[in-house]
């Protein structure tokens, strides 16, 4: 199974964060903006694409020999062209830096974006604070006790049960604007978390930050 690892142009993550990830990756991408990050980190992508409406010039004078792709669709977002990207060089399995935090917009758009393609690829958000990882219809993850975990509707769910969790739900379900189940904390491993209908996206917090 072919991996990548995409850099969007949301808060650029530590460059900590980028080279602990770089080598996980067959395949290295830059949605737009996201090269300006890597450039700054000394870091070179196999392919930059997107509307190219957020890479600076020096950027591109600096990987003159990297694969540029300038997609001018506006129905799809950066990250959308650079997902797609990847699933097309057969790649299965996704890690994506920079998709949080900056313009609250974008954020929420981005963790839509999450949910869209989670059918397609084995796809998880990093950044500082953790991750963000879609549920399906059964997630079992292992995790140490304190944990701190939040589960995020993107529509409405229904029939989610947990186990593990300190405040586990039987059955029920989560909508934004209704409920949503934020905060709760590992007991026990490992967490189970099945979801009957909608999508439901996980966050881990990292046990650095809490």
């Amino acid at each position: 199974m072919k991996r990548a690892l995409i850099l969007a142009n949301g808060k650029p993550p530590h460059k900590h964060l980028l080279k602990k990830y770089l080598p996980f990756a067959d395949l290295f991408i830059c949605a737009d903006g996201g090269a300006n990050t890597a450039a700054r980190c000394g870091v070179t992508p196999h392919l930059i694409i997107g509307d190219m409406d957020s890479i600076q010039k020096e950027t591109l004078a600096v990987f003159a020999d990297v694969e540029v792709k300038k997609l001018k669709d506006q129905n799809s977002t950066d990250l959308e062209k650079s997902l797609t990207a990847a699933l097309r060089r057969q790649c299965r399995e996704i890690i994506v830096l920079g998709a949080t935090g900056g313009r609250i917009d974008h954020t929420v758009g981005n963790l839509s974006t999450l949910g869209k393609f989670s059918r397609k690829a084995a796809i998880k958000f990093v950044d500082e604070s953790g991750e963000f990882i879609p549920a399906g219809r059964l997630l079992r993850l292992d995790l140490r006790d304190g944990t701190i975990i939040s589960l995020l509707p993107l529509s409405r769910c229904s029939g989610i049960s947990t186990t593990g969790l300190r405040w586990n739900l039987k059955d029920e379900s989560l909508q934004l604007g209704v409920r949503e189940s934020t905060s709760n904390l590992v007991v026990s491993s490992p967490v189970r978390i099945n979801v009957r209908n909608g999508d439901l996206i996980v966050f881990i917090m990292n046990n650095e930050e809490k």
